[in-house]
């Protein structure tokens, strides 16, 4: 008896914790067993979703703003949904299972909003994403001694970890995330066996995995921090703390300096290889034929057959790769006017550029309502024509109103940050508000450089939590619970 009643003491002052800390558990589930047709992982983080906002209705006294929160995302997906079984439905369950996926982050965050509601449960919530980058880290170990590990691009090019090839844009993110707040908790120790270990071990993660998502956040991340640290002065009065600043600085030099020998590099310079070997072979092959695309318009490259035959064929050899039935489904007129016949091979072999034209001429062809709510996600297919990008995924996707709706809940709470800041500066300048801010800022650049945090609910969790944490410390926390300049952790 004595036992159970623990065990509920202990689940109910630490059941954030937990349910943030299962997220890379969860991780390492899917990738063990991901030749199942749908992971086990999946069907949790669908009990999930679907638990919370239950239990929130259930529990809440008052109701009414969280129902008209929840019945506005409701009401956005069924417009989708509606208009999709209006043009005739493809796959009805594979698209509203993707929708499923993108409504996780903004009913999470209302819902987080709603949980995250005094000092112990934030604490709880900060605790749940360092416990979780522990067990990240530990299983990256784990993956790595037992020669188990994911590649990200191929042999030597990056470590993910138990990571499965549809997530390893998004672990890059996810990486990034957890690694704002690790150093977070380094910046704020006061011993320098932390102050050193956690950064460089994030250095070191960040650089390994290979992707720009990582190698640009992990820049993103150590600047700010070091600004911060500066900053400490003049708006708290406090001493400038040389120490950490000086780990930080040393981090980003040896991150500059090992970079020709990055798995990004290697990348990068393979990438520069490919498309370098290509460039010009359009203008030689008209050229040869007596004209010179320089002094040619749109039109007269189109209405010149010899020379639309020259850009048929390179044009075919670049993207048929990428995707085999983009010409069958669109013919060349509609790729040629898209990329305004480019001779750039860099851009014509980026499979991101070629799964855009795909999508924006899957739009074209949609009438007016489609574009209101978007296109059925499976006209692209099931994986090889999703967009890698986020912010035109749900353009494409969603439509005008959905991007309108995605957009101004993401930027009201950056509007939250900055009322605060205008009416409190000094006492908002915390290192939580400043690793919340962070967080926010690379998630929102990461999900259109990189992408896949907004579709992807391993990641998009973290990006639910950030924001109800944002909303906790800018709105809803008691005014003078904390003294100016506290961490706030």
């Amino acid at each position: 008896m004595e036992r159970a009643k623990s065990l509920r003491s202990f689940l109910a002052e630490n059941w954030l914790v937990l349910l943030i800390a299962a997220q890379p558990l969860l991780d390492f589930l899917a990738y063990w067993n991901q030749n199942s047709v749908a992971t086990s992982a999946g069907y949790i983080r669908l009990l999930i979703m679907l638990a919370i906002p239950l239990y929130l209705l259930v529990t809440l006294k008052k109701k009414k703003r969280f129902i008209l929160a929840m019945g506005t995302i409701g009401l956005l997906c069924l417009l989708h949904v509606a208009n999709s079984f209006r043009v005739g439905y493809i796959d009805p369950f594979f698209d509203i299972a993707y929708l499923a996926r993108v409504a996780q982050m903004p009913i999470l965050a209302v819902c987080f909003i709603y949980l995250i509601r005094d000092e112990r449960t934030k604490r709880q919530a900060v605790k749940g994403i360092a416990v979780a980058g522990a067990i990240t880290l530990a299983g990256f170990v784990a993956a790595v001694l037992t020669g188990t590990d994911n590649c990200t691009y191929g042999a030597g090019l990056g470590i993910s970890g138990w990571v499965i090839d549809d997530n390893r844009c998004a672990n890059s993110i996810l990486f990034v995330t957890l690694s704002t707040f690790a150093v977070c908790l380094a910046v704020r120790s006061e011993k320098l066996l932390v102050n050193i270990s956690i950064p460089a071990i994030v250095t070191f993660l960040l650089i390994i995995n290979g992707t720009k998502a990582c190698y640009m956040g992990l820049f993103a991340l150590l600047l700010a921090y070091a600004a911060f640290l500066l900053m400490e002065k003049p708006v708290l009065g406090r001493r400038i703390r040389w120490r950490v600043l000086l780990v930080l600085v040393l981090l980003i030099a040896i991150s500059v300096v090992v970079y020709p020998y990055s798995p990004r590099a290697k990348m990068d310079a393979f990438n520069a290889r490919l498309s370098t070997a290509r460039q010009g072979e359009i203008e030689a092959g008209v050229a040869a034929l007596g004209y010179d695309l320089s002094t040619m318009t749109l039109e007269e490259k189109l209405n010149t057959p010899e020379v639309r035959q020259v850009f048929e064929y390179y044009y075919l050899r670049y993207m048929v790769g990428a995707i085999p039935d983009l010409f069958d489904r669109f013919g060349y007129e509609p790729v040629f006017r898209y990329f305004n016949m480019s001779t750039d091979v860099a851009r014509l072999i980026d499979t991101r550029q070629i799964k855009l034209c795909y999508s924006n001429l899957v739009w074209q062809e949609s009438d007016s309502l489609t574009r209101l709510v978007g296109f059925e996600v499976t006209n692209l297919g099931y994986s090889l024509r999703d967009l890698e990008n986020d912010w035109p995924a749900i353009f494409y996707y969603y439509g005008y109103i959905g991007l309108a709706f995605y957009a101004a809940f993401v930027l009201y709470f950056l509007w939250l940050v900055l009322k605060r800041l205008i009416r409190d500066f000094k006492g908002s300048f915390t290192l939580l508000n400043f690793c919340l801010f962070i967080c926010l800022i690379l998630q929102i650049a990461l999900a259109q450089f990189s992408g896949a945090i907004l579709r992807r609910p391993n990641v998009s969790i973290y990006m639910s939590v950030v924001l109800a944490l944002i909303y906790y410390q800018t709105s809803a926390k008691p005014a003078g619970e904390a003294l100016p300049g506290e961490d706030g952790l």
